[in-house]
């Protein structure tokens, strides 16, 4: 009986000890593109200042950028986008830390995992018919 016993405790920190974690990304949209500026876009030097303060924000509360800030468009309607990263971010395991108050074409969300946060924004173009820009910045204590 004390063998058996053993044994079983030796297998259980085995499987401990070697248990990868899953895959904990947040995955953009599956009809995500890749962002190129549009002649008729109304955000680039938006999200050039946007992108500079978030990072100075990050690193002002002891954050480091773990990841090059992403950059993509998705053609629906923001609401839509927003729903999209907040149930990707949940199935993942990641919590919506204070999801922000939507401004005018803008929302903020905020997941974190752990020692982890990805700060996702939704820009929505001027024009709707360009679609939402999202700027994602990964970070880590």
């Amino acid at each position: 009986m004390q063998r058996l016993l053993i044994i079983m405790l030796a297998c259980f920190c085995l499987v401990a000890c070697t248990a990868v974690e899953g895959d904990v990304t947040i995955p953009d949209p599956a009809d995500a593109i890749a962002y190129q500026v549009l002649s008729s876009s109304s955000l680039p030097e938006v999200m050039q200042v946007y992108d500079n303060n978030m990072h100075a924000m990050l690193r002002a509360k002891g954050y480091r950028v773990t990841q090059e800030t992403s950059y993509v468009r998705v053609m629906r309607p923001i609401d839509e986008v927003a729903q999209s990263y907040d149930q990707a971010a949940v199935s993942k395991g990641w919590e919506i830390v204070d999801a922000a108050v939507p401004r005018e074409q803008r929302i903020l969300r905020t997941y974190r995992l752990g020692t982890q946060i990805l700060l996702v924004t939704l820009f929505a173009e001027a024009n709707s018919r360009d679609g939402v820009v999202v700027v994602r910045i990964n970070a880590d204590r």
